[in-house]
């Protein structure tokens, strides 16, 4: 993805509301066990809870993090005025991004016992904004929604604190298949 007009319509995309609207799409009550399945990332690199719905025919996913005051995240950034780090919100983004890889390639919303995460490697970011902190306490609501699939998968993604955009981005990662 290359094209400048695609990108900056893609951001134009993810500031228009969130990916995934409450009401929209199955919902579904997946957690640490599913997520193992989905995901290469482990504790504490795991940025991901759970995940709440699923749309097949949208290509999209909502999650959630819970950013709790003992998380790493936020040793020394910064003392005694924490904010969760934007690279690890990013990263939360992707993670849940990659959840797609199963969901729209299995067609399916739920995650068998027999499910196995992708092998992935990031490639690039090609649009990232920040726009309000995370403190400890904060819930982020995470939004993604796959635009491209097949050697590499382009992903939309959005960090929501309530009813505010905090952050979105525009990933790529290269699929081992």
């Amino acid at each position: 993805m290359r094209d400048r007009d695609e990108i900056r319509g893609h951001v134009r995309r993810l500031k228009r509301g969130p990916l995934l609207p409450y009401g929209t799409g199955t919902r579904v009550a997946l957690g640490a066990d599913s997520l193992d399945r989905l995901l290469p990332h482990r504790p504490p690199m795991r940025l991901l809870d759970g995940i709440d719905a699923v749309d097949l025919e949208a290509g999209a996913v909502r999650g959630f993090r819970h950013l709790r005051p003992d998380d790493s995240g936020f040793a020394g950034h910064f003392p005694g005025e924490p904010i969760y780090p934007g690279v690890l919100a990013i990263e939360a983004i992707g993670q849940l991004a990659l959840t797609l890889l199963h969901f729209s390639g299995q067609r399916r919303a739920d995650v068998p016992d027999d499910a196995r995460a992708a092998r992935v490697r990031a490639v690039r970011i090609h649009h990232a904004a920040f726009l309000s902190p995370f403190v400890p306490g904060d819930t982020m609501t995470l939004h993604a929604q796959m635009v491209r699939a097949g050697l590499t998968m382009v992903a939309l993604g959005q960090a929501w604190k309530g009813d505010t955009l905090a952050a979105f981005g525009v990933s790529e990662v290269w699929v081992d298949d």
